[in-house]
């Protein structure tokens, strides 16, 4: 990995799609500040984050020695999901059924301009760690000061994450900050985003107040609720069923 500004991994091309789920909080902050945030992944509620950094050294004695301090400490990002439509997420992400997903595609991370180097990669996922340590060191895409907010269990694989990960440093933000349990970064909201669907469990009016919202605040995509709980298997699917007549077989 080299070279300034966020690295796509080569799994990921300019217009690969990426989702994000928001609270209807979240988005409304980044409409009005023009700022989005990389948040610290030591502060993310799984306890396995950037695993790696996580394990003792083995002493000549053969005592365990813990660090004190690894650079997991600096590592900043933001999640991202292969899934335009999940009933998990939603539900994790939308418990007052008020949430959206925000579509992007991976060229438009380039608006981020204060991030100067990060990493946008898929997650990859493992049972065991041996073979998740095997296995991103084996990915040149992955070398780097970032490799190790790169694996996770496989219990999450449903979230089919992709991270923007970076480090609060000079190089990476162009100075470091003092508290990086959340840090703001400049973006257009609407340059940047390209679709917004709404909970799929939303009111009809709370999706036709937030379709007046958008189109006011200078939005060329109009939000739409997701169809996930709609009824009417045949409307949606068109997949029918034709009865076929058989002639009995005489005895």
């Amino acid at each position: 990995m080299s070279g300034t500004g966020i690295v796509k991994h080569e799994a990921l091309t300019d217009d690969t799609k990426r989702y994000r789920y928001v609270s209807l909080s979240q988005f409304l902050s980044l409409v009005e500040s023009k700022q989005t945030y990389v948040t610290s992944i030591r502060h993310w509620q799984d306890t396995w984050e950037a695993p790696a950094h996580q394990l003792p050294a083995e002493r000549e004695d053969g005592k365990l020695e813990y660090p004190l301090w690894t650079i997991a400490e600096d590592m900043v990002a933001q999640s991202w999901s292969l899934h335009p439509e999940s009933d998990a997420l939603w539900r994790v992400y939308s418990s007052q059924k008020e949430g959206l997903v925000i579509q992007t595609s991976v060229k438009r991370f380039d608006l981020m301009k204060d991030i100067r180097y990060g990493l946008l990669a898929p997650v990859v996922y493992f049972e065991n760690l041996l073979e998740g340590l095997r296995q991103i060191a084996g990915d040149e895409q992955y070398s780097g000061p970032f490799q190790g907010a790169f694996l996770k269990r496989r219990a999450f694989e449903y979230e089919a994450e992709v991270r923007l990960v970076t480090l609060n440093d000079e190089r990476c933000l162009g100075k470091r900050y003092q508290d990086c349990i959340r840090i703001s970064v400049a973006l257009d909201p609407v340059e940047f985003i390209e679709g917004i669907t709404v909970d799929p469990r939303s009111s009809d009016w709370y999706v036709e107040t937030l379709q007046r919202y958008c189109a006011r605040v200078g939005f060329k995509v109009t939000p739409t609720k997701s169809e996930l709980y709609s009824a009417g298997v045949f409307e949606s699917t068109g997949v029918r069923i034709r009865w076929t007549p058989v002639e009995r077989e005489e005895d």
